[in-house]
């Protein structure tokens, strides 16, 4: 083969009296086209002719890699338009699958041939991928009527389940029936969900089938009734490494109530620091001695930076720690969606707050472990289909100190530039969750305060007005102040229901301390008010501990049961 393209065409003595007779241009091209047509059909004559005597596709990819060879040594501009159309009319199905990419006058294209004869040439550059339709790569829209269908069928399976295996096994169909679509929710409730699993539950005994029902019911917006004389609510502000002051605050009540922190309360609201210490306590549960030292741990390795690195990388990538070790971190304590949590029985409740920015008007979200009831909006936007580290990573996201957090078209940045005190929020949740049960204790958790300087009085001048970074430091600080919502809600909630504390520093910390010795004085701070407020403390510890009467015994029966056999 190579040998009939390199070497001159083989011509005969009418043709060589031809080209002697008439050697304009005009004829060479001409019967070349001869030449090399006459050869092509000899050549396609012996691969035909080779391929049927032997079956061997080693033998047919060889001849199919000396035809790709021959053919690109042809040049289009030389033999002209006729050749190439010949050849690719000639190549069978291959050429007819490489058709669309010859567009245009063939001559100032030159067709990929180690494409046409397949991926053989593994020296040979592959070719770009064809773009895939969108209708093969965008999820197929299911519509309403199926997935009311599937939900029947879903719920009749686990009605005819019969051995324990079986039963958690179609709990287990429902479960990822609801995630995969959250707006079964409503036909679910609607076909008898929630009294189906009411049932199997007060039936069963076997925990794994206990766990699947609690977060089949916490997909499906039900809510247990709570464990309490009335809802007990837990609120903890942000304030970057003062949060320390709130574990040892925690473990005041614990020792005064004898009840790990995730058992005194229903639901339990954080942003920033709060969303933190809130997901070990309660989504982990750890102990506050094993939440101190996951505190003190994450803050030494991601507040540790030079001033050099920290300041570069505030100017390129408006950070001026490391995030990307940041959410290595949070990824290693976290390893769960907010609603697979539930599978403990003792989770309380939890939501984390962040602030979207992209947005046109600035609004808090809500990373929830539950789903609202049916019917039911909330003032605010949230999801319960998120891991547990992109909750904490969201409502901790501080501007400067870490970079904005980024899912699917949501930006967010830290909860506190928006509601820094989530008290009021986690109240409203907790109303939409338990409409019909009064709050018993609301506990809300600072991360310390200063006492304020006096004001500078100034004689008057001829111009009074205050500079520019006044007034916006004036405005943050507002935007951020925790005092305003604790004075509303202790005006309107019931005397001796709501409990704030806030504990006075000696000297205000920032957020990403961690120097020692300011953690120690922070420890002395916190021990120095827990003195000073003895009192208060113990008046909230008794109001938590507070059980159901007999009345409210036998009502939350009466409603268990009119709810399975209605």
């Amino acid at each position: 083969m190579e040998y009939l393209c390199r070497s001159r065409p083989c011509i005969s003595a009418a043709g060589r009296r031809y080209l002697s007779d008439s050697p304009t241009p005009d004829n060479l091209k001409m019967h070349a086209k001869t030449v090399i047509l006459n050869q092509w059909r000899l050549i396609n004559q012996l691969k035909t002719y080779f391929s049927k005597l032997t079956n061997d596709k080693t033998f047919e990819k060889a001849l199919n890699k000396e035809f790709a060879h021959f053919l690109q040594k042809i040049d289009p501009k030389t033999y002209g338009k006729d050749v190439l159309r010949y050849f690719t009319a000639t190549m069978g199905s291959d050429t007819n699958q490489n058709k669309k990419q010859i567009k245009g006058d063939p001559e100032k294209n030159i067709i990929s041939f180690p494409n046409v004869f397949g991926n053989m040439f593994k020296d040979e550059p592959k070719p770009a991928p064809v773009p895939v339709p969108k209708w093969k790569t965008v999820k197929p829209i299911i519509s309403k009527e199926s997935v009311t269908s599937r939900t029947s069928q879903v719920l009749s399976a686990l009605a005819l389940a019969q051995s324990e295996t079986s039963t958690l096994a179609r709990i287990e169909d429902l479960v990822a029936h609801l995630k995969q679509y959250p707006e079964a929710k409503h036909a679910a409730v609607k076909e008898g969900a929630l009294r189906l699993l009411l049932r199997i539950d007060k039936q069963t005994k076997v925990k794994p089938i206990q766990c699947a029902i609690n977060e089949a019911m916490a997909l499906l917006g039900a809510a247990k009734p709570v464990k309490g004389k009335g809802i007990r609510i837990l609120s903890i502000d942000g304030g970057g490494t003062r949060g320390i002051l709130v574990i040892e605050m925690l473990r005041k009540l614990e020792e005064l109530s004898g009840k790990p922190v995730y058992e005194m309360f229903d639901l339990i609201c954080g942003v920033s620091t709060g969303a933190i210490i809130g997901s070990l306590i309660a989504l982990k549960q750890h102990t506050l001695d094993e939440a101190l030292d996951v505190y003190k741990t994450i803050s030494s390795q991601i507040f540790t930076q030079s001033a050099l690195k920290g300041t570069s990388s505030l100017v390129w990538s408006h950070s001026y720690y490391d995030t990307e070790l940041w959410e290595t971190l949070l990824k290693n304590q976290w390893d769960k969606t907010l609603i697979e949590t539930n599978r403990n029985l003792k989770c309380p409740k939890y939501c984390a707050v962040s602030a979207l920015v992209n947005h046109s008007r600035i609004s808090a979200y809500l990373f929830r472990n539950y789903s609202l009831p049916c019917r039911v909006q909330s003032q605010y936007l949230g999801g319960y289909d998120h891991q547990v580290w992109e909750a904490v990573r969201a409502s901790s996201a501080a501007p400067t100190y870490f970079e904005e957090f980024k899912i699917k078209n949501m930006i967010h940045q830290d909860g506190g530039i928006l509601v820094n005190n989530p008290t009021a929020v986690a109240i409203h949740e907790a109303k939409l969750l338990w409409p019909r049960t009064p709050i018993q204790c609301v506990i809300s958790f600072g991360t310390g305060r200063t006492v304020p300087n006096p004001i500078e009085t100034t004689e008057p001048t001829q111009n009074n007005n205050t500079s520019w970074k006044h007034k916006f430091l004036a405005i943050l600080d507002s935007a951020t102040d925790t005092e305003g919502v604790h004075t509303m809600l202790s005006d309107l909630l019931p005397e001796g229901s709501y409990f704030r504390f806030n504990p006075y520093l000696t000297e205000m910390v920032s957020m990403s301390e961690i120097n020692p010795i300011k953690f120690a004085q922070l420890e002395r701070d916190a021990i120095m008010y827990l003195r000073r407020n003895e009192d208060k403390f113990q008046h909230a510890a008794k109001k938590l501990s507070e059980t159901k009467t007999v009345a409210q015994k036998c009502e939350e029966w009466v409603n268990l049961n009119r709810q399975i056999y209605a």
